[in-house]
């Protein structure tokens, strides 16, 4: 069975959930994009898309070359081994399930009859991609658990909304699916990011440790609304 390296979150799941909802719901292009905007979808599709590409590369450089001494000394050698080893093999299990995010993304956009600009440039999405690119390592888990949170939820309103679907040829937009599956086995991308920016804190104290993830991971909810607000000023001018 694959164990976390901590038995309990040190964040409120659900306050950052409905903090990330809440910034969904206020944003215009997202709801033009639950009510069947076929411009709107396309903005989203187009505006986000070099994140999505990019932030899947980082992830996969990054992680390969993380630190392992200050996990060793804080939780000894067999136990971080065995950690990432599972770790891995949990991320493995639901790369197989879900697919590459960034090619049902692309997949869903040429359903739109979206042609997606890799060095398309908006303020608000390039900030996030920056944030995301910490060295810091707290930081970057946190930045990893917001873009799930923002995921999981982004889905979970937009799959539900019958015009949004019906913009679709295929009625299902594939990538937002990916984000509502829970099937697998093991924890979620999301509990091993929380996991790790708690074990790569400095602190021991779990209040301490629990205050600064929080902060880290609102700030990259809160980036995410404002970048829905540049990526509608900027792609669809006339209307914002």
């Amino acid at each position: 069975m694959y164990a976390l390296l901590f038995a309990e979150p040190v964040v409120d799941r659900n306050a950052l959930r409905a903090f990330v909802r809440d910034g969904i719901h206020r944003s215009s292009l997202i709801r033009r994009c639950g009510e069947g905007d076929r411009g709107a979808i396309q903005a989203l599709l187009k505006g986000f898309w070099p994140f999505v590409q990019a932030f899947e590369r980082a992830i996969d450089v990054r992680v390969g070359r993380l630190p392992t001494r200050p996990l060793i000394q804080r939780f000894g050698q067999s136990r971080v081994r065995a950690f990432f080893n599972e770790a891995r093999e949990a991320v493995r299990e639901m790369k197989d399930e879900e697919g590459s995010h960034a090619l049902l993304w692309r997949e869903g956009a040429a359903e739109m009859g979206v042609t997606l600009q890799d060095d398309l440039t908006i303020d608000g999405v390039t900030t996030l991609l920056e944030n995301a690119g910490s060295e810091d390592e707290v930081e970057f888990f946190c930045w990893l658990a917001g873009t799930e949170y923002i995921a999981e939820e982004l889905a979970a309103y937009l799959c539900h909304q019958p015009a949004f679907n019906a913009a679709f040829p295929s009625g299902r937009w594939v990538w937002g699916l990916a984000h509502l599956m829970h099937d697998h086995d093991g924890p979620s991308h999301l509990e091993i990011d929380e996991d790790l920016a708690r074990a790569y804190h400095p602190s021991t104290d779990p209040a301490v440790a629990g205050t600064a993830i929080h902060a880290h991971i609102v700030n990259c909810e809160a980036r995410f609304a404002m970048a829905a607000d540049d990526v509608e000023k900027v792609l669809l001018p006339v209307a914002a």
